[in-house]
């Protein structure tokens, strides 16, 4: 290196230390405005968008009873808190107290039930009758059936027998002749014999070349196999060939003789039994079925003529008319629930339109939020949410989303829709009516760099921070993702964990090259300003 060029980077050097040196006396002057500046620290974690309204509960359903009639109460035991089934009686009147109407239902009901008792049993014989002559059809249907499908059977039996018959039988023939009497497989098996012994007196005359060296010499042990393997092949053409040219064994022909004979034994007794069905018929059988079917049509014939379709109705219209009187006098519960008012005792004297009882289904609770047009497309059926209640404090409950409006109102200019959250661990502390808080998690966001909301300006339509670095305000242009009451998430890629931001920045703040930011960190100092 020569001299002159040492002499340069010393200059440099020096350069650098006076700057360094310059910018630590400029930082401690700063430092005696920094106590007002107020600060955050840029953490990482996690933060959920959350949507907040205020509704009431209710259950998911609900019915209060009024009485239809006047009288006197009898009994009443139920409370506030008892769980009731559906169409259980929860009170009812005193019959000695009933009006007039409702004394002449009662008589009503007993004549009309008699009424239709009378037409039903003259209908029941009408039945009874019809059915027996739909029975005795059936059963005659039946025995033809049976009849045409054991015939049917019996002729199918008949024919596999005869086709099996017919195989026996050409087996048998075909046994009176070689194994093989085409020309062509006989000159193909002639032609794979003739090459195999060519092929094998080949592999001999190989074989001698070796046959005299030592048993284990490579040459002579390869020859060796091959005139094996040649010799096989040719053994088996030859057995293939002579066995075309050969007839069958006795053996085989007995057996084929014999398995015809039973073939010709099954067909024989095939064809007895088709004769046999065919001729039959079960003629005594269906002779019987078909007079125990006039029987009955004669007897239906006797009884046939009852009372229409029509009076049966009527007579029924009158006994639930009278029914549905005197149903006046008892209040049932329309579904199972829980009681959740009683406004009446024993004894009370009541009137129709007086109110007895309201009923709830205490097992699924829901809240109903009136939620903004602007806030709406943010929701989803399914979301979380928590649940609190002034009235019942130091508690906090769960929810979901369960439905979502599809039809807004419009109150003062807003149009807002109808957001039904179910709470998913209702207790008995909450009842229904109550003023529910409910905060929605719409969204979330994981390892995501977090900093007060505070913190955050926006300047021409760009959202800006302000780091605090040595003591020097520095602006960083970043973008928002998500954010909630106090948080907001911020993309950058000169932001870091740990980073300290500034919350009150002053609207002067010295714009800085973000692009540069970073890179001065190991130089103990920030970067430059811009001009």
């Amino acid at each position: 290196m020569t001299k002159k060029r040492i002499l340069s980077l010393s200059a440099v050097v020096i350069l650098l230390a006076a700057a360094a040196l310059g910018y630590r006396t400029w930082a401690s002057n700063q430092s005696a405005t920094a106590a007002d500046i107020q600060t955050a620290t840029v953490q990482r974690g996690s933060l959920t968008a959350t949507l907040s309204a205020s509704g009431n509960t209710r259950t998911g359903q609900s019915a209060s009873l009024v009485w239809q009639t006047s009288g006197k109460v009898l009994q009443v035991t139920l409370r506030p808190g008892d769980a009731v089934l559906e169409n259980q009686v929860l009170a009812e009147l005193d019959p000695n107290s009933l009006s007039a109407d409702m004394i002449k239902a009662k008589q009503d009901l007993i004549t009309a039930q008699q009424a239709l008792d009378d037409l039903l049993n003259s209908k029941l014989q009408q039945t009874q009758a019809l059915q027996a002559v739909e029975e005795a059809q059936k059963a005659l249907d039946s025995l033809k059936q049976q009849t045409a499908q054991e015939l049917s059977q019996a002729q199918l039996a008949l024919a596999q027998a005869q086709v099996a018959y017919d195989e026996a039988l050409r087996n048998r023939i075909k046994m009176n002749y070689p194994h093989s009497t085409d020309k062509l497989v006989i000159e193909k098996a002639e032609t794979d014999y003739l090459l195999a012994k060519a092929a094998y007196k080949e592999a001999l005359q190989e074989y001698h070349k070796w046959e005299k060296k030592n048993l284990t010499n490579p040459e002579r042990v390869r020859a060796l196999n091959n005139l094996i393997a040649a010799k096989q092949r040719m053994d088996t053409a030859y057995a293939t060939y002579n066995w075309y040219l050969m007839g069958y064994s006795q053996t085989d022909i007995a057996e084929a003789e014999a398995q015809l004979a039973v073939a010709q034994a099954n067909l024989e007794a095939a064809q007895a039994e088709y004769d046999r069905l065919k001729n039959s018929r079960n003629t005594a059988a269906i002779a019987l079925a078909e007079a125990t079917l006039a029987d009955a049509q004669r007897a239906y014939e006797r009884v046939k003529n009852g009372p229409s379709a029509e009076e049966i109705t009527a007579a029924r219209a009158a006994v639930e008319a009278a029914q549905s009187t005197l149903a006046r006098t008892q209040l049932r519960a329309p579904f199972a629930g829980t009681i959740t008012q009683v406004s009446i005792k024993s004894g009370d004297l009541v009137s129709s339109g007086d109110t007895a009882f309201r009923i709830d289904d205490l097992s699924n609770i829901y809240v109903d939020l009136e939620i903004s047009e602007v806030d709406l497309p943010s929701l989803k059926v399914g979301q979380q949410a928590t649940i609190e209640f002034d009235a019942i404090p130091d508690k906090t409950y769960h929810g979901e989303v369960v439905e979502i409006g599809m039809v807004g109102t419009v109150t003062q200019g807003v149009v807002n829709y109808l957001v039904t959250v179910r709470i998913t661990d209702a207790d008995g502390d909450i009842r229904p009516g109550m003023t529910a808080s409910v905060t929605i998690a719409v969204a979330q966001v994981d390892e995501a760099l977090l900093v007060p909301n505070k913190a955050i300006r926006t300047i021409g339509g760009q959202s800006i921070l302000t780091i605090l670095f040595e003591g020097q305000q520095i602006t960083l242009p970043v973008k928002v993702g998500l954010t909630n009451g106090t948080l907001s998430q911020v993309i950058s890629d000169q932001l870091r964990e740990g980073d300290t931001v500034v919350i009150n920045a002053s609207s002067t703040t010295t714009t800085t090259n973000a692009q540069n930011f970073r890179a001065f960190e190991g130089f103990g100092g920030p970067p430059p300003r811009l001009p």
